[in-house]
């Protein structure tokens, strides 16, 4: 695998007023009223979500660089996230990679809230074959240069949250609910 040392440098993570503007972080309870609870066992451990509801509309495809199981709408915004990137950063869609999709678990730390990657809402992006490491205020120029494509398609970086994690990107509160206004959901 080719490495990309530009690509994977650590830089001081974004001002929150720079990032994420007009959308914010998809709230637990808005999943579990659209779609209700993912799987019938909460854990912190990675088990496929159970919800008949919701898995019809779960669905394995190509976006591009890598394949990912998700939420269908979700996976077909992925595909024109992508699809930008190769259109005007072809060096960066080929080092970008997948640290994982769908995951019914609980969030990191909590003992009662569904992480969004549980609805497969959620994605967790490499660089390089490189994860950011999570919570130290720090981002992959990569990851910078990948926000700008993810805002413009209704996605929220989570650099945003109390604890940084830049490699996280989920659909963004507003853009779940644009769309189930649009019937898509």
């Amino acid at each position: 695998m080719p490495t990309y040392p530009d690509l994977t440098a650590r830089v001081p993570k974004p001002h929150p007023d720079s990032v994420n503007s007009g959308l914010s972080v998809l709230r637990e309870s808005t999943m579990l009223d659209f779609f209700g609870v993912p799987a019938n066992q909460a854990s912190t451990q990675c088990i496929p979500p159970n919800n008949p509801k919701l898995k019809t509309a779960l669905t394995t495809a190509g976006v591009g660089p890598f394949r990912v199981t998700g939420h269908r709408v979700a996976v077909a915004l992925l595909k024109k996230v992508f699809a930008d990137v190769l259109a005007s950063d072809p060096a960066l869609h080929a080092a970008l990679g997948s640290a994982g999709m769908l995951c019914a678990r609980l969030q990191r730390g909590s003992t009662k809230n569904w992480s969004n990657h549980s609805w497969g809402f959620a994605i967790d992006l490499t660089i390089g074959g490189v994860l950011d490491r999570r919570g130290d205020d720090t981002v992959q120029v990569g990851l910078m240069r990948l926000y700008p494509y993810f805002h413009r398609h209704g996605w929220f970086w989570g650099v945003e949250f109390r604890t940084e994690d830049g490699m996280h990107f989920e659909l963004a509160e507003e853009t779940v609910r644009r769309l189930r206004t649009e019937g898509k959901l």
